[in-house]
């Protein structure tokens, strides 16, 4: 056994390894590493008998710490995949490597990482003195299911904002446009007082390598008049298909074209991928929306040190909160103000 971090000539390798491992996604592969982290990460793997059966991509940030790029849902331990073993012995084989995988990575050069779901032991972390939470996603089966299968796993809610969004003409087409679901991105994040903190060419850097290697589908929501509802970026592999990035004009939003977007990807997806993956929110709205869809809530580990991992800042994010707030309610007030003198004028007017 041999454990070590890969140089770029076996990249090509590791890539193979990514398609065939249970836990390989497309968040994993060297060129989205390579371009995501701008050519900063490593890949330290085990190999046996000239041939990789484990490994874990260490994407690094800006502090040379290993840390969850942006955008990147998951990464984590990947094993190959095994026939002809019994349950046990699996176990302790995928222990003994993720052991000496461990070996190799100072706890203190490690802040977190998201893991594939289908990685359930992470024990091995626990006993180097990492902590665990749980986070969930929702899952939707593709390969098993038509779309009438999928149509009929909706919840009622779902299915009637679906069918109200047709009916007031919204219709879905995929585009090439990556600007537009940068911008509809943007507006999505401050309809919430938030800013979305990923700059354009960083995103549009990690969007050309998943371009050329068509793997993405990118969607649009609009009516007849050409007005925008919402957008939807899907990254995919053989395996999975993931709605990586929405958004949509908070103008429209109750039209029901964010609802109506999502369906079609899903649609899109059935027979192409075995599942699509939506993504989770512990927004308790954002949840009730993802599960109408009918997929399966999953449970994954996000893995952290946490002397490292960044604590939520809750002063900093209620003085964002505060200070939208106090927007909105100079606006409310603005408007009342003017109807007020609006009014005056409107009954001076009359007495004359």
């Amino acid at each position: 056994m041999e454990v070590k971090f890969l140089t770029s000539d076996y990249y090509d390798q590791w890539d193979s390894f990514v398609d065939e491992s249970p836990q390989g996604d497309i968040f994993c592969y060297s060129w989205w590493l390579e371009a995501i982290t701008k050519s900063n990460y490593k890949i330290l793997v085990i190999i046996e008998e000239n041939v990789i059966v484990a490994g874990i991509p260490l994407a690094l940030d800006n502090q040379n710490k290993i840390n969850i790029p942006p955008v990147t849902r998951t990464s984590g331990v990947l094993y190959n995949h095994q026939e002809n073993i019994s349950a046990r012995n699996r176990k302790s084989l995928e222990r003994k490597w993720m052991k000496a995988l461990l070996d190799l990575i100072p706890p203190d050069d490690f802040v977190q990482m998201c893991f594939h779901q289908n990685f359930t032991d992470w024990l091995p972390f626990r006993w180097k003195g990492f902590r665990q939470t749980t986070r969930y996603t929702y899952l939707i089966d593709c390969k098993d299911h038509s779309p009438d299968d999928l149509w009929n796993n909706l919840d009622i809610e779902t299915q009637r904002v679906i069918r109200r969004a047709k009916e007031n003409g919204i219709t879905v087409e995929t585009t090439d446009d990556f600007e537009l679901v940068y911008k509809y991105e943007e507006l999505s994040y401050k309809r919430q007082g938030l800013s979305f903190r990923i700059p354009y060419n960083d995103l549009k850097s990690l969007d050309n390598a998943i371009k050329q290697r068509e793997k993405r589908v990118i969607f649009k929501a609009a009516s007849i008049d050409g007005s925008v509802h919402a957008t939807l970026y899907a990254a995919f592999n053989q395996r999975s298909a993931y709605a990586l990035l929405s958004g949509g004009d908070p103008e429209l939003r109750k039209m029901g074209g964010h609802t109506l977007i999502m369906w079609e990807a899903i649609r899109y997806f059935s027979g192409k991928v075995n599942c699509f993956n939506m993504g989770g929110s512990d927004i308790e709205r954002i949840e009730a929306h993802l599960k109408g869809f009918g997929g399966t809530l999953t449970p994954y580990f996000l893995i952290y040190n946490e002397n490292l991992a960044e604590k939520p800042n809750d002063f900093r994010y209620h003085l964002k909160q505060v200070y939208f707030h106090f927007v909105e309610a100079l606006k409310i007030l603005k408007n009342k103000l003017f109807l007020k003198l609006n009014a005056r004028n409107i009954s001076k007017r009359t007495q004359i």
